[in-house]
């Protein structure tokens, strides 16, 4: 069972300052070299199941993740993943993903799993602390207090929202910065980069190189496309091939390239 251990930039309430895309990516990388080895790029559903306890800038508390049950939202509508704290367990933070089934397929639960481990550490940080304050002296003691906090994964769209959307809300940032940290650990910037660079020339697809105007990835940045009379075809095996080797589906490498600027447009094909 995996512990991981992740330091970022965090206020005196343990809850994360405003940070960007980039430190996000770091954090997930860091949070991967504790899960796989750097010789694997598809991290498992197993490998996030597995996962027991957190200690995010030395707050321990413990994950408990649970597959085996239908998840529903507070107004009973079938959802795809949860994570939530509950006062009366205040040294854990929980996820809860739907099993497998006629809505939620295999690549999507792993994605699902993904998203809500970002709302573990980031979000449940800071609800902890909370936690361990105990109530004021105002405050509503009774058992049947509500879970104090909770984040959810109502579909598949859900998932596709990149951080350099503008938040609207501090609840929004979070389910951003949440698929931002998904993305970056299931499909790493430079593993894709590499996979784009070894699988191209097999699929009929040209790499443009070109000066970075990335003030965070200076250099040679990369840009492809299909230009040959099957390019659409093309393109769509090779965003396949991609898929296969990362363990996702091809909407989610479509996202992916699209954030890392290896592709000019957002992807518009709906998961598979």
């Amino acid at each position: 069972m995996a512990v991981l251990t992740l330091d970022y930039r965090c206020c005196d309430r343990k809850r994360p300052l405003y940070i960007k895309h980039i430190e996000v990516e770091r954090i997930a990388a860091t949070a991967r070299q504790q899960l796989v080895a750097d010789s694997i790029d598809a991290v498992s559903f197993d490998a996030l199941r597995q996962i027991s306890g957190l200690k995010i800038n030395g707050i321990d508390f413990a994950l408990e993740v649970s597959t085996d049950y239908a998840v529903h939202d507070e107004q009973g509508n079938h959802v795809f993943g949860v994570c939530e704290f509950d006062p009366a367990m205040p040294d854990a933070a929980m996820v809860s993903i739907s099993p497998v089934g006629e809505s939620l397929n295999e690549l999507l639960a792993l994605s699902t799993l993904a998203h809500e481990l970002g709302h573990a550490v980031f979000d449940a940080p800071g609800w902890v602390v909370q936690g361990s304050k105990g109530p004021g002296l105002f405050d509503d003691i009774e058992p049947t207090m509500q879970r104090a906090y909770r984040t959810t994964t109502p579909d598949s769209d859900h998932l596709s929202k990149a951080l350099s959307a503008k938040p609207t809300t501090e609840e929004h940032f979070a389910e951003l910065r949440a698929n931002e940290f998904m993305g970056s650990l299931l499909v790493p910037r430079q593993r894709i980069i590499a996979a784009v660079e070894e699988l191209a020339p097999m699929h009929n697809i040209t790499i443009h190189r070109h000066p970075s105007t990335d003030a965070y990835h200076p250099g040679t940045a990369l840009r492809i496309t299909a230009d040959a009379e099957m390019g659409m075809f093309d393109m769509e095996r090779f965003e396949k091939a991609l898929a296969t080797r990362f363990g996702v589906n091809r909407r989610f490498i479509q996202v992916r390239l699209n954030r890392y600027g290896l592709t000019t447009q957002e992807a518009t094909m709906h998961w598979a």
